[in-house]
């Protein structure tokens, strides 16, 4: 129910897997209510509403009302009656649903937390921003990987809420790897360019063992050095696929991604992507090139 009919603006993107639903939304002020028929037909999920920017107020049957802005979060029993008020010119938040049935190891009682405004501790900073990214990349990544990253973010949420005894331990464990495993390549990102990025360079950078890292690569179904090798390729073919670098000569972006063999480069490239790197630059210079082989 919109404040001013006339200038009402309101936008809701959903993105659904199989137990997680992620949402991002910005509404101009206005009330909106989950009657109870719909609150009947809803899931027995809970709602986890992070505003991002201005603020609204919330009232849920069985709960009191509730001053919503950045720094806070509510949980939200989705199958509760609710009222909601959007007051600045543009409210935005983030929602984040997951079944009661992934967050019954919490050591809190779950019933307890309801209802309530929480404050973003240094946990639930981690689980929203964990969520906001896989939002922002669902599109690009295969099915079986955005399970997988939906998994680790329901195990987040039970981290930020405390687990207990073994779901506890296990959650921390596969948040724990898929942490690290994202610092490895950021890391690895980072030094594309040097020819000497090895497993034990990386292994002394992190604190880690070589061993521990070719298992975190392994979980993912690829190796350390196949994995590297994937990334500079996709670079190169970025690099030798863009107008403003037809300048360079092949041979130097193939250094400036790390390789320091152009005739393996070579080879290595059209194994990948089916064309030579000269075939590439010749098609995108002519307007013809595609983006490199995911």
């Amino acid at each position: 129910m919109p404040e001013d009919r006339e200038n009402f603006s309101s936008e809701t993107t959903i993105v659904a897997l199989p137990d997680l639903i992620l949402c991002h939304a910005r509404h101009s002020p206005s009330r909106a209510v989950r009657t109870p028929d719909l609150a009947a037909e809803s899931s027995d999920d809970v709602l986890f509403h992070f505003p991002l920017s201005g603020g609204y107020s919330i009232e849920q049957c069985g709960g009191c009302a509730h001053e919503l802005r950045p720094g806070f979060f509510y949980t939200d029993p989705n199958g509760v009656p609710a009222e909601v008020t959007y007051r600045p010119d543009v409210s935005e938040c983030f929602y984040v649903s997951i079944p009661r049935t992934h967050l019954a190891l919490a050591s809190v009682d779950l019933n307890g937390v309801l209802r309530n405004r929480l404050p973003l501790t240094p946990q639930w900073r981690l689980f929203v921003s964990y969520g906001q990214s896989l939002y922002r990349e669902m599109q690009h990544l295969p099915g079986d990987a955005a399970m997988q990253y939906a998994g680790h973010l329901r195990d987040l949420a039970l981290i930020a809420l405390g687990g207990r005894d073994e779901g506890q331990e296990i959650a921390k464990g596969r948040g724990a790897r898929a942490a690290r495993l994202a610092a490895l390549k950021r890391d690895i990102a980072a030094h594309l360019a040097d020819s000497e990025l090895t497993l034990d360079m990386l292994a002394q950078r992190h604190n880690i063992s070589p061993s521990y890292i070719r298992a975190l690569f392994g979980d993912e179904g690829t190796a350390f050095s196949d994995y590297v090798r994937a990334q500079r390729l996709q670079k190169a073919w970025a690099m030798i696929a863009a107008p403003d670098m037809a300048h360079l000569l092949i041979s130097t972006i193939a250094f400036e991604c790390g390789f320091s063999d152009i005739s393996w480069f070579n080879k290595a490239f059209k194994r990948r992507f089916g064309r030579s790197p000269s075939d590439v630059r010749h098609a995108a210079l002519s307007g013809r090139a595609s983006k490199g082989a995911e």
